[in-house]
């Protein structure tokens, strides 16, 4: 999985490094089997508009967001074994350590972007 940083659009600050969940066993696995995510720490999902937390050990908070990396909705603390979290019109969908919306103020209509990681040489 390759990382990349999640950033607030409007002032370039970070939110969290993200693995992108890209082949349909990654997607499938997504955070299963994780004991926790650490602070500044997300997965993300994209073609994704619901999530299940089935067989997860720990909350997370969600971001879903639109075509244009707007933020639809933001589920805080959503708890293990959740069937389904459902957002119409979501194009993409970020998994955060529960706490990170509070931390950082995410809110619909926000505008998020993302940035490759530098790897290291």
């Amino acid at each position: 999985m390759k990382s990349l940083l999640l950033l607030d659009d409007e002032d370039g600050a970070v939110i969290a490094t993200l693995r992108a969940a890209e082949g349909p066993l990654e997607r499938t696995i997504g955070l299963l089997g994780r004991r926790q995510l650490d602070a500044g720490e997300g997965l993300i999902l994209r073609r994704c508009g619901a999530i299940h937390t089935i067989g997860m050990r720990f909350a997370i908070d969600v971001v879903f967001l639109d075509a244009q990396w707007r933020v639809v909705n933001a589920v805080s603390a959503v708890p293990p074994n959740r069937p389904l979290v459902l957002c119409p019109g979501a194009r993409t969908t970020i998994e955060l350590g529960a706490g990170t919306l509070a931390r950082v103020a995410i809110s619909r209509g926000d505008r998020l972007r993302l940035e490759a990681v530098a790897s290291r040489a």
